[in-house]
């Protein structure tokens, strides 16, 4: 075999020199400097004490940090001993603890010799000897090698140890500076002697993370924390984890559609309100759990009104069950007065002064755009400059920019970026609920030096959302709301102006850090014309699938029920002539056979509709994967810019009938693609412009709407894959799932990035040296489980453009329940 050339200037010594009995690691440049870099010698090493049992695995991260360490402790030795290599006087007579050093002991007690490390028994040994009786593959490592390559393991384990020590010391210190540390006791207090508790905190406060903490610590065993939101489900649950020492137990949970981290161990579970909805359905006295928090209930959710009213009649059945409603200073005596007066634990927030700046756009440079569905992006442009005008690029602060829509933020981010090549002082980013996850974590990695984030958002970044760095925000006062027409008979999204409680929760965005900039472009006039509060949801929009959920919990009439502030008559007259039109009531408006399946199925009454007709007609296969597309977000991603090659890939897939049939044939040729080329689909997905992770929640969905019909005799029950190309797509997409899994929880604590500069766009990041995302901010990276999609009893899948004018006839009968 070829020698390892591991020492520097070719390596061959006679036995005598290449064995240095000093075990000292200080020393070891002595008799040779040791080339350490060697990939041979790297190898061998790895495989003695980087095997997969051992605590560092090869090919880990902490094996590329131990490495990264690893050099640099070389270099320090090598300095330090060059220090030490001066003439000194022999010593006058024998030292004994050179004994110790012969015998390959520590001269001196150090805390990390207590850390165990890999026995090398004689096998393992000989391996490192070379004399393993397998085929040699290249000389050993010599014993003092060894013994040096231990005590740097030792030295990085111990540093690593520390490195936990202080960022725990540290994450404490920050959790006794927050300002709800210092209500602490007296929140426990009002709980301990009311049943509802009303805490009413500024933003940072820290009352999501540390109030279900206070709980668990002083004896609350079960407390179960609602979210209006599943992505802040996912990050507060990964945030006390890591904040309790309990980042992989099962100790704090989270649940929501499709994934659940909770188990018979969990004592704080984050879930969403419309989850702890479905609980109450199957359990109206929640018996499993000791306290309930309500949080972001000033938001006024259809679903978080709701769930007070239904928790409100459950308290005097539930004196032991505690209730603690979480919100903004944002109308405290409502929620306290709908609960008898409730006492209230106000918490002051931690803002900076902030500075508001009213830009009012001119009447007649918003007259002059000429294109009025298009947004005018000059005024955006102007607060740009202005910025980079009066602040130097040495002073960090990001912009964060509040539109109404995905149509208006395309428009500025095309201005914005045209404006960011010509500076290069700005890196600007999109944020909505359409884009990639991918494009979506972008917004929480840095820019680079002397350049600036601005990140054009929805009112996502409002309340969801927290990016740390802003300084400046700048709000259009504008925001698209779910509005019902009854003239229509649709729910449709509209431009409104925001409210003066809005307006402040956007504000206070640019004080979290530092002082702060809020520029608004409306007249102050305007914001004092405002509404003092957000509409709540449950007075604009339809009430049919909230009627049809308190019908099959056994509330009783609607019109009575005590709702935090009821929706008009109106909408509850219409909701129940509806149901009875589409069978789910009966004349006397309870609820028919068809009503309580579609009461079960946690879609719209007319998509359940949909997925009954479906089965009646024989057409379930793509009735249930139509329903399940209709029920998640879009996967047809938004490109700002037109891609011609997008949308060539994607002309196959577009059916001349209507969107529904096009993310029929979108879902089914995934499937294929999945089931022939497992690896292939994210390649198919980015080239067509698909966001695979909608598809995979498709496939959910799907699966849970087929085994409610089955559940209910509307499909037979089906023991597994008929044949062998079924079983062999079934397994191939679960081997997809499995990989999406180990890579998620491989990257689930993500170094936070630096942006690079690619004409004012977010180009690849790389990554930084310090600081992982896991401790930092709340990241939106998704965890994927559940089983691949099924093609059910139609067979492999295939394009409906193969149909016939009558099976096309038969799918849009089906999907086909129009409001009467």
């Amino acid at each position: 075999p070829t020698p390892c050339l591991c020492r520097e200037g070719g390596g061959r010594r006679l036995g005598a020199q290449r064995r240095s009995r000093d075990p000292s690691p200080s020393r070891g440049h002595q008799g040779g400097r040791w080339d350490w870099s060697c990939p041979e010698m790297r190898r061998r090493l790895e495989e003695l004490y980087f095997r997969e049992q051992d605590y560092i695995r090869a090919g880990s991260e902490d094996s590329r940090q131990f490495w990264a360490f690893f050099e640099r402790l070389q270099r320090f030795q090598t300095l330090k001993a060059e220090g030490e290599l001066a003439p000194r006087a022999p010593p006058a007579r024998a030292d004994p603890s050179a004994a110790l050093g012969l015998a390959g002991l520590p001269q001196e007690y150090d805390p990390r010799y207590r850390i165990n490390l890999s026995v090398l028994s004689g096998d393992v040994e000989g391996l490192a000897q070379g004399r393993s009786g397998g085929p040699r593959r290249g000389p050993g490592v010599p014993a003092e090698r060894l013994s040096q390559f231990r005590a740097a393991l030792l030295h990085y384990l111990d540093f690593a140890q520390k490195q936990s020590f202080a960022k725990l010391a540290k994450l404490q210190r920050e959790r006794a500076a927050l300002p709800i540390a210092q209500y602490r006791d007296r929140l426990l207090r009002a709980v301990a002697q009311n049943q509802v508790v009303v805490v009413a905190g500024d933003t940072g406060c820290g009352k999501s993370t540390q109030v279900p903490q206070y709980l668990l610590a002083a004896g609350y065993s079960h407390v179960a924390c609602t979210q209006p939101r599943r992505i802040a489900c996912i990050s507060l649950a990964k945030r006390v984890g890591f904040e309790s020492l309990h980042q992989y137990g099962a100790e704090v949970g989270y649940q929501i559609r499709f994934e659940s981290t909770r188990s018979l161990a969990t004592k704080i579970v984050f879930l969403t309100e419309g989850l702890l909805l479905r609980q109450v359905q199957r359990e109206l006295a929640l018996p499993g759990y000791q306290v309930l928090i309500a949080d972001e209930v000033h938001e006024r959710h259809l679903h978080s009104d709701f769930l007070l009213g239904v928790l409100r009649r459950l308290l005097p059945s539930r004196p032991d069950l505690k209730l603690v409603l979480m919100s903004a200073t944002i109308n405290i005596r409502l929620f306290a007065g709908y609960f008898g007066g409730a006492p209230v634990v106000q918490v002051p927030g931690r803002l900076f002064p902030i500075t508001v700046v009213y830009q009012p756009i001119p009447q007649e440079e918003a007259a002059a755009s000429g294109k009025p569905e298009r947004l005018d992006p000059r005024p955006y442009l102007r607060v740009l400059q202005a910025i980079d005008h009066k602040y130097p690029p040495e002073e960090r602060g990001d912009l964060l920019v509040f539109l109404s829509g995905v149509a208006e933020i395309g428009a500025v981010l095309e201005a914005a970026q045209a404006y960011a090549t010509h500076t290069q002082r700005w890196v600007v980013l999109p944020l909505h609920s359409t884009l990639s996850l991918a494009e979506q974590d972008k917004v929480f990695d840095m820019p680079p030096s002397g350049v600036r984030k601005c990140i054009v958002s929805t009112n996502i970044a409002e309340t969801s959302v927290t990016i740390d760095g802003v300084r400046f925000v700048l709000d259009s006062g504008k925001v698209k709301e779910l509005s019902y027409d009854p003239q229509a008979k649709l729910q449709r999204l509209q431009e409104f102006w925001i409210s003066r409680a809005s307006a402040e929760q956007r504000k206070g965005r640019a004080g979290r850090t530092g002082p702060g900039v809020c520029y608004r472009l409306y007249a102050e006039s305007d914001y004092d014309a405002f509404a003092p509060y957000p509409v709540p949801e449950i007075q604009r929009v339809a009430l049919d699938a909230l009627v049809l959920q308190m019908k099959s919990m056994g509330l009783g009439d609607p019109r009575t029920f005590p709702f935090l502030e009821p929706p008009p008559q109106s909408s509850l007259e219409m909701a129940v002539r509806y149901l009875r039109e589409q069978g789910a009531l009966d004349e006397a408006e309870s609820l028919t056979p068809i009503g309580s399946l579609l009461a079960q199925l946690p879609v719209d009454v007319v998509i359940g509709k949909m997925l009954v007709l479906g089965a009646l007609f024989g057409l379930a296969g793509p009735v249930l994967t139509v329903a399940a597309a209709l029920s998640v977000q879009s996967p047809f991603l938004r490109p700002v810019r037109a891609n011609p090659d997008c949308a060539t890939a994607r002309r196959p897939l577009e059916s001349p009938h209507g969107d529904p049939l096009t993310l029929l044939n979108t879902f089914n040729e995934w499937v294929q693609v999945k089931s022939e080329w497992a690896g292939g689909s994210r390649k198919w997905c980015r080239r067509r412009g698909l966001e695979e992770h909608r598809l995979y929640e498709a496939a959910n969905l799907r699966r849970q709407f087929q085994e409610l019909l089955r559940d209910h005799g509307l499909l037979e029950a089906v023991q597994g894959p008929r044949d062998s190309y079924a079983r062999q797509s079934r397994h191939r997409v679960r081997q997809e799932l499995h990989r999406l899994q180990r890579r998620h929880e491989e990257t689930e604590g993500r170094q936070r990035k630096v942006l690079k500069l690619q004409g004012g766009e977010a180009g690849s990041s790389s990554d930084e040296g310090e600081g992982a995302r896991s401790a930092g901010p709340p990241g939106v990276d998704i965890q994927v489980r559940g089983r691949g999609p099924q093609c059910g009893a139609e067979g492999p899948p295939r394009l409906t453009a193969h149909w016939g004018q009558s099976q096309h006839q038969e799918l849009s009968t089906a999907m086909s329940s129009p409001r009467q």
